[in-house]
């Protein structure tokens, strides 16, 4: 199969994958300073995945770019401590690492991401997904192997642009699935009010 060829059908499923999220039913469970958060029940974990949507005053680009800068995302990414790039495959595809504190008595968490970025005109997804061979385990620390996810933009104008982020993950360890579930929007919520104010903030410069 021609290069060009398998790039046009890795976009059209991952589109598709888009469209298949947002079809899933799911309960508003936060609705705060202008943020969003649904929860969404899954069938194959106990784990409830999340879609978080908001509106910036910032254009398409300068939100994209912010979500792919991994050096600046430990400065505004809920409980980030570290991180880093790993490899970039290509223009629109980059390997990332990525470590969480929780704070005692729980573990810390990292993980290392696939993440892709494709465009159609005025919007932009940006795809994670695990990869969990180019880095062994360290020591103390719990890797995180299941999860998904996306970014989802789209551009309302030069100066706004609509939001959405879906996660889905497993944490690891022993930590119990209803724990998890009552602080699974303090997260996101954390995190896009941190993006909002650093994007909002270079669009006006």
């Amino acid at each position: 199969m021609r290069t060009s060829q398998f790039r046009f059908l890795v976009v059209f499923f991952l589109w598709m994958g888009f469209c298949t999220y947002a079809q899933k039913k799911s309960e508003l469970a936060l609705d705060r300073e202008g943020i969003k958060i649904y929860l969404t029940k899954l069938d194959t974990t106990p784990f409830k995945e999340y879609r978080a949507v908001m509106t910036v005053q910032a254009n398409i680009d300068t939100v994209a770019k912010q979500i792919l800068d991994i050096n600046s995302l430990k400065k505004w990414n809920f409980k980030t401590r570290t991180s880093e790039l790993i490899r970039k495959t290509s223009d629109t595809s980059w390997v990332f690492y990525m470590k969480h504190h929780l704070g005692w008595p729980i573990q810390d968490r990292d993980h290392v991401s696939r993440v892709t970025l494709s465009k159609k005109p005025n919007e932009q997804l940006i795809t994670i997904l695990p990869i969990n061979n180019l880095m062994k385990e360290k020591e103390g620390i719990v890797r995180l192997k299941s999860f998904k996810g996306f970014w989802f933009l789209k551009k309302i104008n030069e100066q706004q642009t609509y939001v959405v982020q879906q996660i889905y993950g497993n944490p690891g360890g022993s930590i119990p699935a209803f724990m998890v579930n009552m602080v699974v929007t303090k997260g996101p919520f954390e995190s896009f009010k941190e993006l909002r104010k650093r994007v909002e903030n270079l669009n006006k410069k």
